[in-house]
């Protein structure tokens, strides 16, 4: 055994650790991202959050590759082959504003309400409605309403639970009312899956 090279079986991950919440979904989940050389190299669950108590879903846990996936855009990109010949050039910051202002400003000076658009689940769905007005149009919409917004707050109104009902099994199951609201939940949740 001598002979052994050592083997270290716990290699330090980070050389600082973050404290933050997690926006892969509406429960903001409480996670410690660990940084090395100023860079994510890991994220964990907090297990002082009261919301998940250090248990990260699968959605969360792959987070790190919003900031560390080879595919990430790192600039805009503007097609130059046919459609759907997958050929795009990077383009400046100026240009790629210069092409959505010449798109837009047509729309916005003849019939604003003709824009309609949707932002994904990112960090300015607040800033949806504000620019949306501010251009004139009605026709917007943000992830939150179609995704789990809706069951999270039915859940703080029902039960007063923190966010994800998973999180919340301890309090639910001592309420009737609230374990058949989950069960109601929980049909309409499959019959949407199953729909789509």
């Amino acid at each position: 055994m001598k002979d052994q090279p050592y083997l270290d079986t716990s290699p330090k991950v980070s050389d600082e650790i973050r404290k933050t919440t997690c926006y892969m979904c509406a429960c903001r989940c409480g996670i410690n991202v660990h940084m090395k050389e100023g860079k994510v190299a890991y994220i964990e669950g907090n297990r002082d959050h009261p919301v998940n108590k250090g248990v990260l879903c699968a959605k969360g846990s792959a987070s790190i590759m919003q900031v560390n996936a080879p595919s990430r855009l790192n600039a805009p990109l503007k097609r130059f082959g046919a459609s759907g010949s997958g050929q795009f050039e990077e383009i400046s910051w100026d240009e790629a504003r210069d092409m959505a202002a010449g798109w837009l400003k047509p729309i916005r000076d003849k019939n604003p309400e003709k824009l309609a658009f949707f932002t994904g689940r990112d960090q300015s769905q607040s800033f949806t409605s504000f620019w949306a007005q501010n251009f004139g149009t009605l026709n917007y919409a943000a992830h939150g309403g179609f995704c789990s917004v809706n069951m999270a707050a039915a859940g703080i109104y029902t039960v007063g639970g923190f966010g994800s009902l998973v999180n919340q099994i301890g309090t639910i199951s001592n309420y009737l009312c609230s374990l058949v609201w989950l069960k109601i939940m929980t049909a309409i949740q499959l019959k949407w899956a199953l729909a789509s």
